[in-house]
C-alpha cells in the first residue's frame, strides 16, 4: 500500500505528493548544472518504495482488516476506520532526510549538498518568519512591563541583560542571547506587570545553572549578606559575631567599628573567600586549619613601615610636626591595622629640644594627637628605630609614653620597636633608664627586636633590608593552627608533625600569593599608598598547645625550635618559587587564636586542661577557651625555668622577630619584681647568642658602630656612646 499522508512543520496533515520531492530533486540538479529529467523520478520511487516498507502494514492490522470487509457499508465504514487507525503517517523532514540519503547513495554527492543548502535557506526563512512573528508578539506583552531598581524603573529590556552577561560573566554573544532569551519566556509566562532587577538576576542564575554554566554564575553572581543577617547586625549592633571578628593587632581584642565598616568588611569578606582564593585555600581557612587575616579589606596592606621624613614639609618644628598628622591620617586610611612610622626624631625633633622646659609635654601632646588619629581611623600607630645621632630624642620618648602607658593604659597607645643593639645603648644612657625601660617592657608598649646584622625587624611592618629606604609593608598574614597538627600526630610523632606542617606552609604561601596577586591588580583602590616592597606574614598560633601534645605533657625548647626553623625555611623557600617574601611574624594571631581554640572546643572535644595548662595543673576549659590558643612564640610560664632561657632557644632558628612579654609566674624579689622582664630579655639575647654561636660558628653581636649619638647642637647631659 502507498503513503498517502504527510505531517507538515505545523502538524496539519496533507496528500502525499511524489511529484513534489521529483520536482525539488531537479532543483537542486538544475543548480549543480545536471540535466537528467530521469534521475529526479527514479530518487522519488526510491523514496516511495523506502516509506513503502518503513510503514507496511502489520500482520495484526491486515487481519483484522480483512474480517471486517466483508461488503456491508458497516464494515466497509469499519474497515476504513481500521485502515486509517493503523496507517503511520510521516514527518515532512523525514521525508527529506531519505531525499538526502537517496543522493547521496546513487553517487550524486553535488545534487545532495545543493538539496541540502536549498533545505537551510528555506529553514531559515521559515525561522525568521517564525521569529518575527512571535517578537511581536513578545513586544505586546513586555511592552507595559516596567522594572524597578534602586534608582526607580525603566522598560524591559532584553539587550541590558546580553550585555551584563557579556561583560560581567564574560560569556559569548551568542550564550548571552540564548540566555536572555530563556529569561525573557518565563517573565511573558508569569504575566507579571513589575519586576526588580533581584529578580531578574536570580532568573538569570537559574538558567546559567541549568544551562551547566557554573563559571559563568560564580562570575556574575552578586556578593550580598541574607536579610537575617542584615537584622541580627542591626538589632545587636556590636555585639554581633561580624563585629566581634574584627581585632587588632596586639592585646586589644576588639575594634569599634561601625555598623557601615561592619556590612562593608562582611560584602569584601564573602566577595574574598569565593572570588580572591582557591577552593583548597577557602576549605583550610573554614575549617579553622589556618587563618587569614583581616579578609574584611583584603585589598589593603595590613601595616606599612614609613620613614618620618617622607612626612616631613621643610625644616623640622612643631608647626611642621602637628601638619604631617594630616598625611599620617591619610596614609592609615590605606592600610587596615596601621602604621610603624621609622626614624620618628627626623619629624619630631623640633618638639623636643633641649633645654626647654615643656619639651616632653610638647611631645607628648604630639604622640596622644597622633594616637587619637589613629583611633578615629580604627587603626594603630607605632614607632620603631628613633634614628642615628637620636640618643637623647630616644630617651625623651620613651619617657612620654612611660608617662602616657601609666596615665591610662586602657586605649590603644603607640608602641616603640627598638632593635636590640639600640635598647643596649639606651639602657647605658642614664642612671633612671632601666627602670623606665622595665616598665613599659611590662606593659609591651616597649618591644625589643632582633636581626641579622644590617637588617631591622619593624614589628608588623615585618623585616627591612639594609640600605632599603622605600617604605615597607605587610601586605597580609596566614596563622597556621599548629595544635590541630599535633593532635592529629599525636604524642611523640614529631616527624609525622613535621611532614604536615610543611604541607600547610606551603597552602599558606599559596593563599599569600594568591593575595598578593589581587592586590597588584586593585592598585587603584589604595590612592594613597607609598609604593615600596611588600612582604608577607606567617604567624604560629598554639605553639606551646602542640609542643604539650607531641611530649605528651612534657615541653621541650629544642622541639619547638625545629618546629618554627621548618617554618622559616619552608615559608622562605615557598615563597621565593612564587615571587613573594614570606617572615615568620608573632603580630598577626588576635581572631586566629580564639577561633581556633573555640573550633577544638566544638568539634573535637579535646582534654581543654591539657591544652591550656599554664604550669600551674589543669586550668577550667571555659577559662582557656576565653583565652585563647597561645599566640606568637609564646610558651607560658615554666616552672622551675628562668624566664627567657627557654625562649632563647625556642627562638635560636627564627633569623629575625620581636620580644613580645613573658609570663613570669612564682615568688621573685619585690625589688627586682619591676626588672623581670628586662632581666628575661637580657637573659634571651646572651642565650640565643650564644646557641647560634655553636651551632655555626657565628657571633650575632650588635654592630660596633653606635646607633645613637647626641645631636651636635644638644645640651643634655646623657653621656656620649662611642
Amino acid at each position: 500500500m502507498s503513503v498517502r499522508r504527510v505531517r507538515k512543520r505545523d502538524g496539519r496533515e496533507a496528500l502525499f505528493e511524489k511529484s513534489k520531492i521529483a520536482s525539488a530533486v531537479r532543483s537542486a540538479q538544475h543548480a549543480v548544472g545536471e540535466h537528467d529529467p530521469l534521475f529526479a523520478d527514479e530518487v522519488a520511487d526510491l523514496v516511495e518504495l523506502a516509506l513503502r516498507r518503513r510503514y507496511a502494514w502489520r500482520g495484526d492490522a491486515g487481519a483484522g482488516k480483512k474480517q471486517l470487509y466483508d461488503g456491508s457499508p458497516e464494515a466497509d465504514g469499519a474497515g476504513l476506520e481500521a485502515e486509517a487507525a493503523a496507517e503511520s503517517v510521516p514527518e515532512i523532514e523525514e521525508i527529506q532526510d531519505l531525499v538526502e540519503v537517496g543522493l547521496v547513495e546513487l553517487g550524486r554527492a553535488a545534487v545532495a549538498k545543493a538539496y541540502i543548502l536549498y533545505r537551510d535557506r528555506r529553514k531559515r526563512v521559515r525561522d525568521s518568519l517564525t521569529i518575527a512573528a512571535d517578537r511581536e508578539r513578545l513586544d505586546g506583552q513586555l511592552r507595559h512591563l516596567r522594572v524597578r531598581e534602586a534608582r526607580g524603573t525603566y522598560p524591559w529590556s532584553k539587550g541590558r541583560i546580553i550585555a551584563a552577561l557579556v561583560q560581567e560573566a564574560e560569556l559569548s554573544r551568542e550564550q548571552a542571547e540564548l540566555v536572555a532569551s530563556r529569561v525573557e519566556a518565563r517573565v511573558v509566562a508569569a504575566e507579571l506587570k513589575r519586576i526588580s532587577t533581584a529578580l531578574i538576576r536570580e532568573l538569570v542564575d537559574n538558567e546559567l545553572v541549568a544551562m551547566g554554566l557554573s563559571g559563568a554564575l560564580a562570575r556574575q553572581a552578586p556578593v550580598a549578606i541574607p536579610r537575617y543577617d542584615l537584622r541580627e547586625l542591626l538589632g545587636e549592633g556590636q555585639r554581633s559575631p561580624a563585629a566581634r571578628r574584627a581585632a587588632l593587632d596586639g592585646e586589644h581584642e576588639e575594634r569599634q567599628l561601625d555598623l557601615l565598616q561592619v556590612l562593608g568588611g562582611e560584602v569584601m569578606g564573602r566577595y574574598a573567600l569565593e572570588d580572591i582564593f582557591t577552593e583548597a585555600t577557602v576549605e583550610r581557612h573554614s575549617t579553622a586549619a589556618l587563618h587569614l587575616e583581616d579578609l574584611r579589606a583584603p585589598h589593603l596592606y595590613l601595616t606599612q613601615g614609613i620613614r618620618c621624613e617622607l612626612f616631613l614639609r621643610g625644616s623640622p618644628g612643631v608647626q611642621a610636626a602637628f601638619d604631617a598628622l594630616d598625611e599620617i591620617a591619610a596614609q592609615l586610611g590605606s592600610v587596615s591595622r596601621g602604621l610603624v612610622l621609622e626614624n620618628p626624631a627626623a619629624l619630631l625633633r623640633g618638639l623636643a629640644k633641649p633645654g626647654r622646659g615643656d619639651e616632653l609635654e610638647s611631645l607628648g601632646t604630639w604622640v596622644s594627637a597622633a594616637a587619637a588619629v589613629a583611633r578615629g581611623t580604627d587603626r594603630r600607630l607605632d614607632f620603631a628605630s628613633p634614628g642615628p645621632k637620636a640618643l637623647a630624642f630616644c630617651g625623651r620618648l620613651v619617657r612620654v609614653l612611660d608617662e602616657l602607658y601609666g596615665f591610662d593604659d586602657s586605649k590603644p597607645l603607640p608602641r616603640l620597636f627598638l632593635d636590640r643593639g639600640e635598647l643596649s645603648v639606651l639602657l647605658d644612657s642614664t642612671a633612671d633608664m632601666r627602670s623606665v625601660v622595665s616598665r613599659l617592657l611590662e606593659r609591651g608598649a616597649l618591644i625589643p627586636t632582633w636581626a641579622p646584622n644590617g637588617e631591622q625587624f619593624l614589628g608588623p611592618a615585618g623585616r627591612r633590608l639594609p640600605r632599603e629606604l622605600g617604605s615597607l609593608g605587610c601586605g597580609g598574614a596566614a596563622s597556621l593552627n599548629l595544635s590541630r597538627l599535633a593532635r592529629q600526630a599525636g604524642p611523640w610523632r614529631e616527624d609525622l608533625f613535621l611532614e604536615s606542617l610543611a604541607h600547610l606552609v606551603e597552602e599558606a604561601v599559596e593563599a599569600l600569593a594568591s593575595l598578593a596577586r589581587f592586590q597588584r591588580d586593585t592598585r587603584a583602590a589604595r590612592p594613597k599608598e607609598l609604593r615600596g616592597r611588600v612582604a608577607y606574614a606567617l604567624t604560629p598560633v598554639g605553639l606551646g598547645e602542640a609542643m604539650r601534645m607531641l611530649g605528651d605533657g612534657e615541653l621541650r625548647a629544642d622541639q619547638g625550635s625545629r618546629i618554627l626553623g621548618l617554618m622559616s625555611e619552608a615559608a622562605r623557600r615557598f615563597s621565593a618559587k612564587r615571587g613573594i617574601s614570606v617572615h615568620l611574624s608573632p603580630h598577626f594571631a588576635g581572631e586566629a587564636c580564639k577561633r581556633f581554640a573555640q573550633e577544638s572546643q566544638e568539634g573535637q572535644r579535646t582534654h581543654q586542661g591539657l591544652l591550656f595548662d599554664s604550669g600551674h595543673g589543669a586550668e577550667d576549659p571555659v577559662a582557656g577557651l576565653a583565652r585563647g590558643y597561645s599566640r606568637g612564640y609564646r610558651l607560658g610560664a615554666l616552672p622551675g625555668v628562668v624566664p627567657g632561657r627557654a625562649e632563647a632557644q625556642l627562638l635560636a632558628t627564627v633569623p629575625a622577630g620581636s620580644w613580645l612579654p613573658l609570663q613570669i609566674d612564682g615568688p621573685t624579689d619585690p625589688s627586682h619584681q619591676l626588672e623581670a622582664q628586662l632581666e628575661a630579655w637580657e637573659l634571651f639575647q646572651e642565650e640565643r647568642n650564644t646557641i647560634r654561636q655553636s651551632v655555626s660558628g657565628a657571633v650575632e653581636i650588635p654592630p660596633t658602630a653606635p646607633f645613637f649619638q647626641l645631636d651636635p647642637s644638644s645640651s643634655d647631659s646623657s653621656p656620649r656612646v662611642s
